[in-house]
């Protein structure tokens, strides 16, 4: 490290790397593509749920309806806070594995709404989004993230934030002076509390996050100012937020955000299933075990997963297909019987119906916490015949080290534009396969329609 470098304080010398650091015109093409359109489909499978709806109707007004409100004539900051509790609603969203966050459901609303000229070209978006990945790691290694996310702070929110600002920087080619405001800024609106997960206000968490990215950039832009040693300051960003020592993270500052440029999709994932990724290794096992052991034979069924697996998990059974889609054992139970976990299991008219049989299997399935190497889940049936079968899962379909295919995906953004009555996707399913440089994203999302109201 320079002497120079070192009379630099750590906020400025990140937002010097988000708008400097050399980025391949190409870098991550085809993952991003997918993250983008994967983003979009959940974003349109949520548009007819009530609780949107209500969100909705508060920040527009009664009769306010649109699909990917980013491309209608509402205000930049509503479309982001908008379109980002649209795409974390369903919890179908993207995810970094290693990590407890949601990316995408922050960056791309807070991208869209950035672009005030009506186009958002691939390669641009690409090259903005690769930077946004890359800080939103780089602040959740730094915390550390287990310890920021032990203290109940939802990360998708409070990391989101600061990530998305350097995202939409590095788009509009803002200065490093600029961003290290808007840093400081986005820095000190951080918030979100983990007790609020299986309510609305966890999917609003991203929606805020990618609206106060826009608000910081955009007021810092107007030379409203912050501190911009936010982030390393006692009583900053990371002493309030975690232990990370400030000194420390400026020794190796721009090797670990380089590293993140590069390597990000080696820690993303999309989801298989809409529920909690904490669900989704016990849900793969027991999709598994149910043509050894069916629901009906099934005495109990023991799972055991990594030290900290539960926290983002609810401990009592579910009242609602909201808080559903955060119980490992209701999710396992509804595999085991349906063959499946899908959209439809959590909406309100399903789990009802279904929920007393699921429950009754739910209750047979005990959950532990225990030591071992990684991220796991270990999943043993009893049977009532005295078998028993054991399943141990460590990398879920979707994972970055085991991927859905173009086929796979292209299902699943069908699914979820089939559940809204959403038609005019033919050229967002091509995302599964990549996007040309040129392709305008903006119009791409516009062409989705309603085939019944909104």
């Amino acid at each position: 490290m320079t002497d120079h470098a070192a009379e630099r304080g750590l906020t400025l010398r990140l937002a010097e790397l988000a708008v400097a650091l050399p980025v391949g015109e190409r870098l991550h093409a085809d993952v991003i593509a997918q993250a983008w359109a994967d983003t979009i489909a959940v974003s349109a499978a949520a548009v007819g749920q009530q609780g949107l709806r209500d969100i909705r109707s508060a920040v527009l007004g009664q009769h306010a309806s649109s699909l990917w409100l980013a491309t209608g004539p509402q205000r930049a900051d509503d479309a982001a806070l908008l379109n980002g509790t649209a795409a974390h609603f369903l919890d179908f969203d993207d995810v970094s594995p290693s990590m407890p966050l949601h990316p995408s459901a922050v960056l791309v609303p807070a991208l869209m709404a950035a672009e005030s000229h009506g186009e958002l070209r691939f390669d641009r978006f690409a090259e903005a989004f690769n930077v946004g990945s890359a800080m939103f790691r780089y602040i959740a290694e730094a915390l550390p993230s287990e310890e920021h996310y032990g203290r109940g702070w939802h990360s998708t929110a409070t990391v989101g934030r600061v990530a998305a600002v350097a995202a939409i920087a590095r788009y509009r080619r803002l200065s490093a002076e600029v961003t290290a405001n808007a840093l400081g800024m986005a820095s000190s609106m951080a918030s979100g509390s983990r007790v609020n997960f299986g309510t609305m206000t966890k999917p609003l968490h991203a929606g805020l996050a990618a609206r106060d990215a826009l608000h910081a950039v955009e007021w810092s832009e107007a030379g409203v100012t912050a501190s911009t040693t936010e982030l390393e300051s006692k009583g900053g960003f990371f002493s309030r937020f975690g232990t990370a020592d400030a000194a420390g993270l400026a020794e190796t500052v721009e090797a670990r955000f380089t590293h993140w440029v590069e390597e990000w999709p080696s820690d993303w994932g999309l989801k298989r299933y809409p529920s909690c990724y904490g669900t989704h290794r016990p849900i793969d096992a027991a999709l598994e075990l149910r043509a050894l052991v069916p629901a009906e034979q099934v005495a109990r069924v023991e799972v055991e997963i990594y030290r900290g697996g539960s926290a983002p998990l609810t401990p009592r059974p579910p009242e609602a297909g909201t808080e559903a889609k955060f119980s490992l054992e209701y999710c396992t139970a509804l595999a085991w019987l349906r063959g499946n976990v899908a959209l439809l299991d959590f909406a309100d008219a399903h789990f009802a119906a279904d929920r007393a049989e699921v429950a009754a299997l739910a209750s047979r399935i005990s959950l532990r916490e225990v030591d071992g190497e990684g991220e796991f889940a270990h999943v043993t049936v009893f049977a009532a015949d005295g078998g028993s079968h054991h399943r141990t899962v460590t990398l879920t379909k979707g994972s970055g080290g085991n991927p859905m295919g173009p086929s796979e995906l292209q299902a699943k953004l069908r699914s979820c534009l089939e559940f809204a009555g959403v038609a005019g996707g033919e050229r967002l399913l091509a995302g599964a396969d990549g996007y040309s440089p040129e392709q305008d994203l903006i119009q791409i999302a516009a062409e989705l329609r309603l085939e019944t109201g909104s």
